[in-house]
């Protein structure tokens, strides 16, 4: 696996880890940080570039966000005015939501929580959430998000060698249970409310 990711990477440039971050955020929830684990173990190597894959994985994930943000502002409203009802999404209901949110501290700590970092640029644009903060809380989250596991595969890699599918196995695992996580919290809060 590691010859095939080195021979993409040499072949396609930092384009294919840009593309990695943009897919995170606008794609389906996925391990990405199984994927920046390893791309930090890549650059201890000496495979790629660390500054390199950082620079391109973040400018993806902002690019992903910018997407989200974009579609959130002006397509997500109608999108929820007209198929909400369905997923138990009501105007009320959202608009209590938007209002008890506190999207700064969910923009920065929602990267480090798969399915979330996905829809929080998406409710920031319906919420019509300030560009510049954003832009700013978007950068911010991203380049510590990113420079963390990449740094965490860089230091374990000094003093472990680790085979890159136990990465994607322990990156699904954590997500499977935060699937879980979620839906206890949410029965429990429709437990509640009743």
């Amino acid at each position: 696996m590691e010859s095939l990711v080195i021979a993409y990477l040499s072949k396609y440039g930092y384009a294919i880890l840009f593309l990695a971050g943009v897919f995170g955020i606008v794609g389906i929830p996925a391990p990405e940080e199984s994927l920046y684990v390893y791309v930090g173990m890549l650059a201890k190597n000496g495979s790629i570039s660390f500054p390199g894959a950082l620079a391109s994985l973040i400018a993806g994930t902002l690019t992903g966000m910018l997407i989200s943000y974009t579609l959130g502002r002006v397509i997500g409203q109608p999108l929820l005015d007209r198929y909400g009802k369905y997923l138990g999404v009501t105007k009320k209901r959202l608009r209590k939501t938007i209002m008890h949110w506190d999207l700064s501290r969910s923009l920065l700590a929602g990267f480090f929580v798969p399915g979330v970092r996905q829809f929080n640029p998406y409710f920031a644009g319906i919420a019509k959430f300030s560009i510049p903060a954003f832009l700013a809380l978007s950068v911010l989250g991203a380049f510590i998000w990113v420079f963390m596991y990449m740094s965490a595969g860089f230091l374990i890699s000094s003093y472990i060698r680790i085979e890159p599918e136990y990465l994607a196995i322990a990156g699904a695992v954590f997500f499977v249970l935060f699937v879980i996580h979620f839906i206890i919290k949410w029965k429990k809060s429709s437990y509640s409310r009743r």
